[in-house]
């Protein structure tokens, strides 16, 4: 009699775990881009974003140039003598994505000294979420701007 009853407990166990429903998530695992539509002065911003489980695992904002061979965080401070330099506050607003609740998501704050480069942040991830959303993950051009 104990036997049937550690069965039975045993099958309405294994009955309640496999009734759960899986996890829905917000978002599409993958890796999604979004870049600006145009140059400015010689630069175009991007970022590419791997969401997982609706969490951001990897995040990179830069900026190419119109030879596609360097990015504005790797140039030297004579090259792009901004302060605080490109590679100080692309790295800052790439540590502020990687700490948001991207569910819930809204903007980051503005970088001091960066504040065009922080609002172009916040257009590539909106549109980055709006592709994950659907887990559309061809690359995600921003409307040009007038």
């Amino acid at each position: 009699m104990k036997r049937i009853g550690i069965l039975a407990l045993f099958a309405l166990l294994v009955g309640m775990t496999a009734c759960e429903e899986d996890e829905v998530f917000t978002f599409e695992n993958g890796v999604y881009t979004a870049e600006a539509a145009d140059f400015h002065y010689g630069w175009k911003a991007y970022m590419r974003a791997e969401i997982e489980n609706d969490e951001l695992v990897a995040v990179e904002f830069d900026y190419d140039n119109e030879a596609g061979d360097q990015k504005k965080s790797e140039t030297t401070d004579q090259e792009y003598p901004m302060d605080p330099h490109p590679r100080v506050w692309c790295q800052q607003i790439e540590d502020q994505l990687l700490a948001v609740d991207i569910t819930n998501f809204v903007e980051i704050d503005g970088v001091s000294g960066a504040t065009g480069g922080s609002e172009e942040a916040n257009q590539l991830f909106a549109a980055i979420l709006d592709a994950a959303e659907t887990g559309d993950t061809n690359v995600q051009v921003l409307p040009a701007e007038e």
